[in-house]
């Protein structure tokens, strides 16, 4: 009801933090960890297999990523070099390496096998030792998890990985000594190279794929038609704008491109009463708000777009005058409309409007979304039991959203849902990404 921006604005979404530091609230048994919480040291001898300790990071790998990726860098080999780096969910023993648990996964140094829910690890990669460095990482999306040595890629050591997991190490033998890298630092690996490449891998796998020849320029039509950019529709396809033009406005349309163009035109140069007396002319039944329905939000836009002018040209007393005989027909509509209205009126209380908290309101961008909202009222009152609308070259169901705004929220709907099946991991999907 406010316009895109604004709910854009209130739909903003946080990223989840990622691990930064090691875990001294809860950690294993025999380490001596460091006052940076980075790094960590086995004190024990280690002379039997539950003497293990292990640690994990502050926080779990986020959910929202495409790949997370950590190191550890080997100081001290120790006495037997069987440290073991990985991941493991909240509820992981922390007397036993990463690998031998359920919901646990690890690449050893040792042996340089992989270990899941097994003492009896796997063959993998190579053993590591004082002064390699060990990466792993999670393909969340793909669901996999792999190790990296000294930069390289060792390839997907695990499959079809689903629990939410934490950067996990395991000591087992004196003097093991590993520092942790969370992301402060520059990795061996190149891991922004990976992913800059499966993106485009990925991107490359969209452009191979092929459209209708006539449907990209049927969208671009539709948009100019849907929001009354009659002049850009014309110098775009003269025939598409020949048929909105044409004789008569067929199937009994209120309003045709024509109007919506005009009443664009006005609401951006500030005319406010002309846009409201041309819906009015065409249709005097909505001279009065009705209980609900697309043209309350215009009038009601209309009408606080009139005190916004107002107070553009400085004309407060009139502005005043305006508030106080129009607005109280759409108090108690709704909430947002209440709530909307003290936004507005607090405008009054800055000597300098355009500088106040609430400048947003005197600006172009205010101006356009209230010719929207009119414009989908107008749409709306000239689609009413017209199935022409719901073509491709229509102005759209119910004036809301044009044909290519439908496709859009269609796509972003397929990509929360693909996200949805895989647990919510892997990046959320940002159509602002794709688009600018």
């Amino acid at each position: 009801m406010f316009g895109s921006n604004q709910a854009r604005q209130m739909d903003t979404y946080t990223k989840e933090a990622s691990p930064s530091q090691l875990n001294t609230a809860n950690y294993g048994n025999f380490l001596k960890v460091s006052k940076d919480k980075l790094s960590v040291q086995y004190v024990g001898k280690g002379s039997h297999s539950n003497d293990v300790g292990a640690i994990q990071a502050d926080r779990p790998v986020p959910s929202d990523v495409l790949v997370y990726y950590y190191e550890v860098h080997v100081r001290d080999a120790g006495e037997r070099g069987v440290i073991a780096v990985g991941f493991a969910d909240l509820h992981f023993r922390l007397s036993r390496q990463p690998g031998w648990e359920p919901n646990s996964y690890g690449y050893h140094a040792d042996d340089g096998n992989k270990f899941h829910n097994s003492g009896k690890g796997e063959e993998y990669g190579p053993s590591f030792v004082q002064g390699d460095t060990v990466g792993a990482g999670i393909h969340l999306e793909n669901r996999e998890i792999f190790f990296t040595k000294n930069g390289k890629k060792l390839g997907v050591a695990f499959h079809n990985v689903k629990a939410t997991l934490f950067p996990t190490v395991g000591l087992h033998s004196q003097n093991e000594h590993v520092e942790v890298n969370f992301g402060a630092k520059p990795f061996q690996f190149d891991i922004e190279g990976m992913v800059a490449e499966e993106r485009d891998q990925r991107q490359q796998e969209v452009l191979r794929s092929t459209i209708p020849g006539q449907a990209c320029h049927n969208l671009v039509c539709s948009y100019l038609r849907h929001y009354g950019y009659a002049d850009t529709l014309k110098a775009f396809d003269a025939d598409a704008f020949a048929q909105d033009t044409g004789p008569g406005q067929q199937n009994g349309e209120a309003f045709g491109l024509e109007d919506r163009k005009r009443v664009r035109t006005m609401l951006f140069e500030g005319d406010v009463e002309g846009a409201r007396g041309l819906l009015v002319g065409r249709r005097p039944q909505l001279a009065e708000p009705q209980a609900d329905g697309p043209f309350l939000d215009a009038l009601f836009h209309l009408s606080v777009q009139q005190f916004i002018e107002l107070l553009r040209k400085d004309k407060v007393a009139e502005a005043v005058e305006h508030a106080r005989s129009s607005f109280s027909a759409f108090q108690g509509h709704s909430e947002q409309i209440d709530r909307h209205l003290e936004d507005v009126l607090a405008l009054l209380a800055y000597k300098d409007p355009f500088a106040s908290p609430m400048g947003h309101l005197m600006t172009t961008t205010q101006r356009e979304t209230v010719a929207d909202v009119t414009n989908a009222a107008m749409l709306d009152a000239s689609t009413e039991g017209s199935s022409a609308s719901t073509a491709l070259g229509g102005s759209g169901g119910r004036g809301c959203k044009s044909v290519l705004e439908l496709i859009l929220v269609q796509l972003c709907r397929v990509q929360a849902e693909i996200r949805r099946r895989n647990d919510n991991k892997g990046e959320i999907f940002d159509l602002d990404q794709h688009v600018t």
